[in-house]
């Protein structure tokens, strides 16, 4: 007879079994030692964490685990000796074991674990043979832990010390000490500071500010020390600068119980503009003092930035002029479009030489990759402090008088970025980039203001193709005493940017790519933005791709005719679509070998080639504006990278071409369209214009269309030219719609508009040569339950039909969500959402079957749809897509109840 034995008690008996045994007294003097991150190099595989033995027994670590952070577990027979180090290190892709490990520290590992140590910290836990956490704490890097990397590693000062308190941990004086005593060994620490703040975050001038740091020291705290550096504004300290070390003000702060330390700084300090810096030195009663931010930070202090709020600012397009463009506007930036504010806290002689701007004593501005000038970025809040910065652009970086901007942001101290609905970057910025949305004057298309780059590059991520993000930026530049000057173009604000994500391997990351070589191409080669852990460090891998195929665009490589050779070496579907993108929106400045990347996957060992530079687009008299716009002259050959003519256009390989118009065809159908592209157009332009009021865009054009910098002016005495006069000049915004009702931005905007559709037309005619050909575009019904329930969602096409009477090779499903004005789930402040991208496809069914039954839970209730489907003949050529059936999902329809009966039981299984 069974016992039946009562639930609680059951899940009683259920604990108790699965509860880890206890642990043992010398089991839990088993430490977390040292923790070797961030390696010098991309190449060099050294990572390591050192286990300690801090009592006086022997441990058997036999079957012990680390289970989060890194994977490795202890062999059997593993013990460790009172006072002894275990040491395990990240695997070499280069050798067995960890050749690099080897060969920096003189020794082998003592184990190999899975998985990397992350530079920006994680959790690590070890565990004793029965699962029982012997020791558990998350690491990090910068401030309240010490600043890792640059071939430090982290040190904690005295195994006695609790490990998971970041004031317990030092950087590494010079290199890790794996298997020693640790560096910065010390058998008394100082005050233990884990925290520190100041509220609000971001101040006004009214505002009392209150700094609290929680500090703790078995010896006691005897004093803690705040101390300040106010930064005025035209008064700049730099890093470097003698003052920086010198000009610090003390005040004391006092002890609530607890731990908790405050100063309170009232209203007197907090003066618009003002920059504060701060930091704390805290002494304990053995004398043993620290100051944080620690010396060796990059950042060694922290900061915030007192603001009142961005001030009215007045100006007219063209002062001076009897006519409408004269007249003087007031606008008030809190009631213009919601675009995040940037400034650049910095000397005004800086901002003159990084710029080459009067009154600028150089003799030409600076055209190399280096950072020459200092400064701090606040952005949304945060202070990015003693950061460097340079005008960008190769031959016309100073062409045009309003610049492009770099920021390189400093070790441990990353820029968090966030796109234009406010939501953060997954990866932080090393570096920010600023296009400066003004167009070269001599193309007749200034003011477009960054519409080319924003629509350009989301287009390129929509077609499959990993593309920089973008996001406008409101720009402001504080060097001078006072926050407006005698003109419009004096004072902080510098105008409108768009903000472009850096080619390196912080955007492969974002991108869901892996760590590959990434070759920023010039003049038909390439130097490394971004070097893969486990590439080629010498150039090999690229010498080789591009010797293959030939060193520039007319030498014929010895494999240009080698279908399986590009097959194997380049990304043919990417590449398709990377080109369809170019052909579409003339993206043509890359036919001298520049203005695109390489990257190549260290998985597939494919290339793939990555676009840039998009300002030169959206119209035919670009950039090799020969390239006619209708037949005959078609001029295909024409803007040619690398591969276009070899591959899409090589007649030994005709393959290509084929597969080229497929998929130019496929992208024409459900992204590059008056509507979809349209709409695209509009999503951007909403986040800087909104029609019948004043906008970003006006102010922008009042500070530069006839800014002084932009002809030639006099300074330090005599007249000069800081600018070229064919790419600035005055009076150049809004030439291309001229003398027409579209004389402004929205006119841009249309001229935009009208490209896509004049575009296609031509991608029609010129390249999709092979319409003809292909098999009959289907028409798609809905035969599902009436209201779209998402659960009996069904569709048919007509049959397959073909002009040439080639056979039914295959068929294709897909669903693509929609969100854009006009649908029912429509929210403006939420990205738009665009068909290309589908939520559900079918694949390539071999089987033909014009009926299809969406399965259930794929779709969601309420949100639009669009349902297409294409077919395939026997030559490999695809139909255009169907028209779309455009449905939102209704509500699913519930099973009857006595529709569910039992098929099958299982009532006696083997065994």
């Amino acid at each position: 007879m069974r016992r039946i034995i009562p639930l609680l008690t059951f899940l009683t008996l259920l604990l108790a079994l699965g509860r880890n045994t206890p642990t043992t007294a010398a089991e839990t003097d088993i430490l977390i030692n040292e923790i070797h991150t961030n390696p010098v190099g991309d190449t060099e595989f050294s990572e390591f964490v050192e286990i300690y033995n801090a009592g006086a027994t022997a441990v058997d670590l036999s079957n012990w685990s680390f289970t989060s952070g890194i994977s490795y577990t202890f062999p059997p027979a593993t013990t460790l000796n009172a006072g002894d180090y275990y040491v395990i290190a990240e695997t070499d892709p280069a050798g067995a074991f960890t050749i690099s490990f080897q060969t920096k520290f003189g020794f082998p590992p003592d184990g190999v674990f899975t998985g990397n140590l992350s530079n920006e910290g994680e959790r690590l836990v070890l565990r004793n043979s029965s699962g029982v956490i012997i020791d558990d704490f998350t690491y990090g890097d910068g401030f309240p832990w010490p600043l890792s990397g640059g071939g430090s590693s982290l040190e904690l000062i005295h195994p006695s010390f609790d490990n998971a308190i970041p004031g317990h941990w030092r950087s590494s004086a010079g290199n890790p000490t794996p298997k020693a005593q640790n560096a910065i060994f010390a058998t008394n620490a100082p005050p233990a500071i884990s925290e520190v703040t100041h509220t609000p975050l971001t101040p006004t001038s009214a505002d009392t500010v209150t700094i609290t740091a929680r500090i703790a020291d078995p010896d006691g705290v005897i004093s803690v020390t705040l101390q300040l550096q106010l930064v005025e504004p035209g008064n700049y300290i730099a890093l470097t600068d003698p003052a920086y070390a010198s000009s610090w003000v003390d005040v004391p702060m006092s002890h609530q119980g607890g731990g908790i330390y405050t100063a309170v700084l009232p209203p007197s300090y907090q003066v618009h503009r003002r920059l504060v810096r701060y930091r704390l030195a805290a002494v304990d009663g053995l004398a043993a003092a620290v100051t944080v931010p620690y010396s060796d930070d990059t950042q060694p202090n922290f900061a915030y930035f007192v603001y009142d709020g961005l001030p009215d600012w007045s100006g007219a397009a063209k002062p001076g002029d009897a006519g409408p463009l004269g007249t003087v506007i007031t606008y008030t930036f809190n009631t213009l479009q919601d675009v995040p504010v940037y400034h650049l806290i910095t000397k005004a002689s800086d901002t003159a030489d990084a710029t080459f701007h009067p009154p600028s004593t150089r003799s030409s501005g600076y055209t190399g990759e280096d950072y020459l000038w200092k400064g701090t970025l606040v952005y949304n809040g945060l202070v990015y402090d003693h950061i460097s910065y340079r005008a960008r652009g190769g031959v016309w970086r100073y062409a045009m008088g309003k610049n492009m901007w770099k920021f390189d942001f400093n070790r441990g101290h990353d820029f968090q970025a966030y796109d234009d609905y406010g939501q953060p970057y997954a990866t932080t910025w090393r570096k920010l980039n600023f296009s400066s949305v003004i167009q070269q004057g001599n193309f007749l298309h200034r003011g477009e203001q960054g519409l080319f780059e924003s629509v350009g590059f989301q287009l390129f991520n929509l077609a499959g193709v990993e593309a920089p993000t973008t996001s406008f930026a409101h720009f402001r530049i504080i060097d001078g005493a006072a926050e407006s000057g005698p003109t419009q173009y004096d004072g902080d604000f510098w105008g409108l940017y768009l903000t472009i994500e850096q080619w390196d391997g912080r955007l492969l990351e974002e991108h869901g790519l892996p760590d590959g070589n990434l070759y920023k191409m010039e003049s038909w080669t390439g130097e490394l933005n971004n070097q893969g852990a486990t590439a080629a460090t010498d150039k090999s891998d690229l010498n080789a791709f591009i010797n293959g195929y030939g060193p520039n665009q007319t030498t014929v490589g010895p494999q240009q005719n080698n279908e399986t050779w590009w097959r194997t070496n380049l990304d043919m579907e990417r590449y398709y679509s990377y080109r369809a993108i170019v052909d579409s929106i003339h993206h043509y400045d890359i036919g001298s070998g520049k203005n695109y990347f390489y990257y190549l996957n260290p998985e597939t060992n494919q290339w793939s080639v990555m676009p840039w530079d998009l300002d030169l687009t959206w119209a035919n008299n670009m950039y090799i504006a020969w390239n006619a716009p209708t037949p005959p002259n078609c001029g295909v050959t024409i803007g040619g990278d690398p591969f276009h003519q070899r591959t899409i256009y090589n007649a030994n390989i005709p393959a290509f071409n084929l597969e080229y118009q497929n998929r130019l065809r496929e992208i024409m159908d459900l992204l590059y369209n008056p509507e979809q592209t349209g709409y695209m157009i509009d999503e951007q332009m909403a986040k800087i214009y909104t029609a019948g009021q004043p906008s970003l865009v006006d102010v922008d054009r009042a500070q530069w269309d006839y800014n002084p910098v932009m002809i030639a002016v006099t300074a330090n005495g005599y007249l000069r030219n800081y600018v070229n006069l064919s790419k600035a000049s005055h009076g150049r915004y809004y030439q291309q719609p001229a003398g027409t009702a579209n004389d402004n931005f929205p006119g841009m905007a249309d001229l935009m508009r009208a490209y896509v559709s004049t575009r296609t037309t031509w991608l029609n005619t010129c390249l999709l040569t092979g319409t003809a050909q292909v098999p009959t575009k289907p028409v798609l019904s809905y035969t599902g339950t009436a209201g779209y329930p998402v659960n009996q969602l069904a569709f048919a096409a007509t049959p397959y039909n073909d002009p040439q009477s080639d056979l039914f090779g295959a068929m294709e499903w897909r669903i693509g969500r929609i969100r854009t004005p006009g649908v029912p789930d429509f929210d403006p402040n939420l990205p738009w959402l665009y068909e290309m991208t589908a939520v559900w496809e079918s694949g390539e069914l071999t089987t033909y079957d014009p009926n299809l039954t969406i399965p259930a839970g794929l779709l969601q209730t309420g949100e639009t749809y669009r349902a297409r489907v294409r077919y395939k003949d026997s030559t490999g050529r695809w139909s255009n897509w169907s028209d779309p059936v455009e449905f939102t999902a209704g509500t699913a329809v519930p099973f009857p109840a006595n529709s569910l009966i039992i098929s099958e039981i299982l009532y006696n299984p083997p065994g």
